[in-house]
């Protein structure tokens, strides 16, 4: 049994009852380039995007943090029963999208599990127990045809094809209501003219209406408005620093 968790976080809180494996992402494939012809490539892009524009992150090597838990998912034995624990926000489904594709063709079977409907966006709002029910009764077999859905949105997602995704989230809106709203939000980040994406332009409502440059009030009011992005303080800091130079 192989869990694949969305984060430390997630992983630092996971109950020890539950047995198994676990791999744990450590990416924000939402922000930055994630176009490449193969997977040594993209790792080096990535590494690359992120010790360019993450200072926090910089001293962190991306090859002995993030690469191991990608090559452990691409190498599962074809008997391992697999449980993605991911959330509903973009952040995650962009992520989630990338797992699937990486899992495309292993035999074995899938699981999603997704936080309670009242709390969409944080596993971190449960407690022990609400993650062993979690697993126990509400972690939900993906069918082959879901799977591929899933996995079809990453292509979509690495060659910008926003509308061709818009037109997956409406045609499953039913089978996974998050995914439309997920979408969505990437087609609302994109910059049109002179409008520099809703994050940007949320962002600079935030500063003005706050009247301070201060990032932690303007992150919590952020975080407030906006929790479908499920953008991190990282992710935050950077469209800040984008927004100062622009």
């Amino acid at each position: 049994m192989i869990h694949i968790l969305n984060g430390d976080s997630l992983a630092n809180q996971f109950p020890q009852s539950i047995p198994g494996e676990k791999i744990i992402v450590r990416e924000a494939l939402i922000d930055g380039p994630v176009k490449a012809d193969s997977l040594d490539e993209f790792w080096e892009i990535r590494s690359r995007f992120i010790n360019e524009n993450y200072p926090d992150a910089s001293d962190l090597d991306y090859f002995k943090l993030s690469v191991p838990e990608f090559e452990k998912i691409l190498h599962l034995p074809a008997d391992s029963k697999i449980y993605c624990w991911f959330e509903e926000d973009l952040f995650c489904q962009v992520n989630l999208w990338f797992v699937l594709n990486l899992l495309k063709n292993h035999p074995g079977d899938v699981f999603l599990v997704l936080p309670y409907p009242d709390s969409p966006y944080h596993f971190s709002s449960l407690d022990e127990q609400d993650l062993v029910d979690s697993f126990e009764s509400k972690a939900h077999f993906l069918s082959r045809t879901e799977r591929e859905i899933l996995e079809t949105l990453w292509r979509h997602f690495q060659n910008e094809e926003i509308f061709e995704a818009l037109q997956i989230g409406q045609l499953f809106n039913e089978r996974f209501p998050f995914l439309k709203q997920a979408i969505e939000a990437w087609r609302d980040m994109i910059p049109v003219g002179d409008f520099p994406g809703k994050p940007k332009a949320t962002l600079l409502e935030i500063r003005d209406e706050l009247q301070t440059s201060e990032f932690e009030p303007i992150f919590i009011e952020f975080q407030k408005r906006l929790p479908i992005y499920g953008f991190g303080d990282l992710q935050v800091k950077r469209l800040l620093r984008e927004i100062k130079k622009a």
